[in-house]
C-alpha cells in the first residue's frame, strides 16, 4: 500500500512541477497580433497591436513597422496600454501603399525576461 500511494504521489508531485513550469515559459510570449501574421488585407486601418501572455513592462518597449525596403512607415507613437500592460500598440502613415510591411517587437517582461520578435502582414492593391 505505501508503495502504491509513493507512486501517486510522486505523478502529483511531477505533474504539478511541469504545470508550474509551463506556466513560468508562457509569461511573455506573443498571443495575438493585428494584423494577424502573414495576413493580406485589402483595407488597412493603420493599427498595429501586439497582445502578450504576461504585463510588459515600461522599460523601452519597441514597436516598428518597416516597408518591404525597410523605411519606417510607423509615426513612431508606441502605446502601452496602462490598465492592461500586455498590449502595445502604434499606428502606421495612413494609407500605405500596397505591399510587404514587417513589424518588429522587443519588449521586457516584468520578470526580466526579453521577448523579440517579427510579424508580417501585406496590403493589397
Amino acid at each position: 500500500m505505501h508503495h502504491r500511494f509513493s507512486k501517486i504521489h510522486t505523478v502529483f508531485v511531477t505533474l504539478l512541477l511541469v504545470s508550474l513550469c509551463q506556466n513560468v515559459l508562457a509569461e511573455g510570449i506573443l498571443m495575438k497580433t493585428q494584423p494577424r501574421d502573414n495576413e493580406a488585407l485589402t483595407a488597412f486601418d493603420g493599427n498595429v497591436k501586439l497582445w502578450f501572455s504576461g504585463n510588459v513592462s515600461e522599460r523601452t518597449p519597441t514597436l516598428v513597422v518597416l516597408d518591404a525596403r525597410g523605411n519606417r512607415v510607423d509615426n513612431s507613437d508606441l502605446k502601452l496600454t496602462i490598465a492592461d500592460r500586455s498590449e502595445l500598440s502604434a499606428t502606421t502613415r495612413s494609407p500605405l501603399a500596397a505591399g510587404q510591411y514587417v513589424v518588429r517587437y522587443r519588449v521586457v517582461t516584468d520578470d526580466g525576461l526579453i521577448v523579440s520578435g517579427i510579424s508580417h502582414f501585406t496590403v493589397k492593391p
